[in-house]
């Protein structure tokens, strides 16, 4: 028995190093979302409450409203708990954008883990409480704020070829990743 244990325990490592991310994404209208999180939008993202379009997600089993919308040029999503508590605040960003230490240092993750590789999107991952959350919108501020960079790229290695999602340190420095499985169903366009 302890042997067995023991057995099991040794392969948590391994499942936690790559995991699946599976991910559905519904349109919805605004008064189907709490009202806790459209103030909160309204708050940070002010004259915007017009452009913003609202989503329902199931990730991997766990449930969250999201909010999108353009401002300043960069494309926002806002996630929430299913209680309208903000989560966290993801900006789409170009690769030359990004930071010379930390270009240099997604690259050599890269490089090192997979014959061939091509980035799909970039998002810049904002974390914490929701005042500083607030601040960071309207304020530009960005004191008191987890930053890491969150990378969906195509990654091909000696086994397999496959879609990821990766998350990094705010230097770019690699902290976990996990297989995007694409529902085919959810990607028809009628």
């Amino acid at each position: 028995m302890k042997s067995l244990l023991v057995a099991l325990i040794s392969f948590i490592p391994i499942l936690s190093l790559a995991q699946e991310k599976i991910e559905r994404e519904k349109r919805i209208k605004s008064n189907e979302v709490p009202s806790k999180a459209i103030e909160w939008m309204d708050d940070a993202y002010e004259d915007l409450e017009n452009q913003i379009k609202w989503y329902f997600e199931e990730t991997s089993g766990s449930y969250s409203y999201e909010a999108k919308v353009k401002f300043m040029d960069d494309l926002h999503s806002v996630e929430f708990d299913t209680l309208g508590n903000i989560q966290d605040i993801e900006i789409i960003k170009e690769w030359d954008e990004l930071l010379p230490g930390v270009k240099e240092n997604l690259q050599n993750y890269f490089q090192s883990n997979f014959k061939k590789f091509k980035i799909r999107k970039i998002q810049i991952q904002y974390t914490g409480d929701e005042d500083d959350l607030e601040d960071l919108i309207d304020e530009n501020e960005f004191e008191d704020l987890t930053i890491r960079y969150e990378i969906k790229f195509y990654g091909k290695t000696e086994q397999d070829k496959k879609i990821w999602e990766a998350l990094f340190d705010d230097e770019g420095k690699y902290i976990q990743k996990r297989e995007v499985i694409l529902n085919t169903s959810n990607n028809l366009n009628f």
